[in-house]
Parts: structure tokens; C-alpha cells; sequence
């Protein structure tokens, strides 16, 4: 497993990104693997549409930043990308979660 930590200011752009083609259409299967609760009920709701709405995601990642708005927090918002194989030990990723 090979993982790269990434580091920036913005929730709502970096959820953008992440839900999205990503920059050489790798995010095929975009969704929440941990959270504090059940993954699935943080999950960004669909519009009708079929886009994302990340307003409610946005707001709850936000809170935190909130707490220590003012610190000297550069880059308070991180990202940790990971790349494994389809099945690691007891880890398994299945598509369609």
C-alpha cells in the first residue's frame, strides 16, 4: 500500500476533486470509506440531476476549522491518497459500496 498525504485550505473544492474524473479519470468509483458514524449517511446526496449536493458534508468537514479559526493554521486541510491492491490482507475493496 503506497500513501501520500496532501495538504490545502479548501473542504468544498478538495470534496469537488474528489468526487469528480480526477485529473486522469481515476475516480471511477468515488465514495466515503470511514467517518465518524456510519459512511454511508455522510455520503453527498444526489440532485436530481445527478450531481452531488457536498453542501452538508462541507459544512460538518468545516466545523472543525471553525473551532481554530484565527490559529496559525497554514494548511489546515488534508487529504491522504492511497493506492493498494483490489485485496490486502483483510482489507477488500469492492466496487459499488
Amino acid at each position: 500500500m503506497i500513501g501520500k498525504v496532501l495538504r490545502g485550505r479548501n473542504v468544498r473544492r478538495l470534496l469537488y476533486y474528489l468526487y469528480g474524473p480526477g485529473r486522469a479519470n481515476e475516480h471511477t468509483d468515488p465514495h466515503l470509506v470511514a467517518g465518524f458514524g456510519d459512511p454511508a449517511e455522510l455520503e453527498p446526496e444526489r440532485r436530481p440531476d445527478g450531481s452531488r449536493d457536498f453542501r452538508r458534508l462541507t459544512g460538518l468537514l468545516e466545523q472543525p476549522l471553525a473551532a481554530v479559526a484565527g490559529a496559525s493554521y497554514d494548511r489546515p486541510v488534508w487529504h491522504c491518497a492511497i493506492r493498494a491492491a483490489r485485496r490486502i490482507g483483510c482489507f477488500q475493496m469492492r466496487s459499488g459500496l
